[in-house]
């Protein structure tokens, strides 16, 4: 039975009332969004090649009262496989524009409520997240509480804890936080950050006394320390960042340590010349975000995730495993050396070209092994009109034997996206 006009006219009313008294109260408000269509064609080196189209649609809002209170939400109305006729069913890739993270059609992405006291800012909600240029956090989401505020001169403290994992409420043992520290500032025309996190989680067995994969919050007693920094040394950007991630009871047993230095020159308003080097010692983390200069190679940030990363030429880690993970060895290191070189005619186009060499020094199915691989990518963008960009990326890896009996890995894509 369906609801008659009158009734849907009435409970219409009823849910826009609130609204319509905030919006009367909203000092101001902002919406936005963006759209993104893409096709791809990748040799991800385990199975078949891979091809296909996806779309995804965001919309985001923000409302500020007239006592200062701010909310800020976004919601994915689509982010899907083209399917045609099957539409309705599940394939292989439901999400593809997220990584971990589960965002198919019309859910929530984030939202959160900001509240003012005096020049310190309260943040209770589902917060967007990053950190060290992609490297530590990556457009990740948290469940978050977050109190920051000004302590100095261009220096703002920040205090917070994210709810990283809890699978049931009657039971506490799979439960698991994450309690942070740290500053930002900005130091003789320097930007710079500090953080310092615990994650918390219990290690007690299970109700059968066994340890059981998955069941815990795994990087429970783990410590995260990562600086960051960014700034004009003569002609030359200096980005840079680091983070050491041990002390863990199940994954992160040992002490590891990742880092990059990368550096920039405008050549001419129309050429900037970019060069890095990274290292990850005893198989760190790394997200998917970190800029590597390869399509290929990480690129992908969790909630803006590209069609042509290749998951085997990862350089993250979860380090030595123990407990309930004591399988687990990835005590490894990985090196990357690379160059890239953007060139910009006029403001419309831009041509990218890249080059670079990895080291895997150690595997997961042979942590004596080591293997180089070698990179080229090129990325074309157009920028149509002020809201609209299309772009296309191919990436190319000489993988030796990284992969078993594969030589090489490719991908290519074409992106369009609108913002709005």
């Amino acid at each position: 039975m369906g609801i008659r006009p009158a009734r849907l006219a009435a409970l219409l009313g009823l849910l826009a009332a609130p609204a319509a008294q905030a919006i009367e109260r909203a000092v101001e408000y902002d919406f936005s969004g963006d759209f993104d269509v893409r096709t791809f064609n990748r040799d991800p080196g385990v199975g078949d090649t891979q091809s296909g189209f996806e779309q995804r649609l965001r919309l985001r809002g923000s409302l500020t009262l007239d006592d200062r209170v701010s909310l800020h939400a976004g919601v994915n109305l689509t982010n899907d496989t083209w399917r045609g006729d099957e539409s309705a069913k599940a394939v292989e890739d439901e999400e593809p524009f997220t990584i971990g993270r589960t965002h198919r059609t019309v859910t929530f992405d984030y939202g959160y409520v900001e509240l003012p006291f005096d020049d310190w800012t309260l943040r209770v909600g589902r917060q967007i997240a990053n950190w060290n240029f992609d490297m530590t956090v990556s457009d990740d989401r948290r469940d978050r509480i977050m109190l920051l505020g000004p302590v100095g001169e261009d220096i703002t403290f920040i205090l917070g804890g994210d709810q990283r994992q809890n699978t049931t409420y009657d039971d506490r043992l799979d439960d698991g936080y994450l309690v942070f520290s740290g500053f930002v500032g900005k130091t003789a025309g320097w930007s710079w950050g500090a953080l310092l996190g615990h994650y918390i989680g219990d290690d007690e067995r299970a109700f059968d006394g066994s340890y059981q994969p998955g069941y815990f919050y795994t990087p429970r007693s783990g410590t995260l320390v990562s600086p960051w920094a960014q700034g004009m040394l003569g002609p030359v950007e200096i980005t840079t960042g680091a983070h050491y991630l041990g002390g863990g009871d199940a994954i992160f047993t040992n002490n590891t340590f990742a880092g990059f230095l990368r550096g920039g020159y405008q050549v001419t308003p129309e050429l900037l010349f970019e060069a890095q080097g990274f290292f990850n010692l005893g198989g760190s983390l790394i997200e998917p975000g970190f800029d590597s200069f390869s399509s290929l190679i990480h690129n992908s940030p969790r909630h803006d995730a590209s069609a042509t990363r290749i998951p085997a030429l990862d350089l993250t880690g979860v380090g030595k495993g123990d407990r309930e993970l004591g399988g687990i060895d990835q005590d490894f290191d990985r090196y990357l050396l690379a160059l890239r070189g953007s060139y910009s005619p006029t403001d419309k186009w831009r041509l990218q070209l890249a080059g670079g060499w990895v080291r895997y020094d150690g595997l997961t199915r042979d942590l004596d092994e080591a293997e180089d691989v070698v990179f080229g990518d090129v990325q074309l963008s157009y920028q149509v009109t002020r809201s609209t960009r299309i772009w296309g990326s191919y990436g190319y890896a000489a993988t030796s034997d990284l992969i078993p009996g594969v030589d090489s890995v490719d991908a290519l894509s074409l992106n369009l996206r609108t913002e709005f």
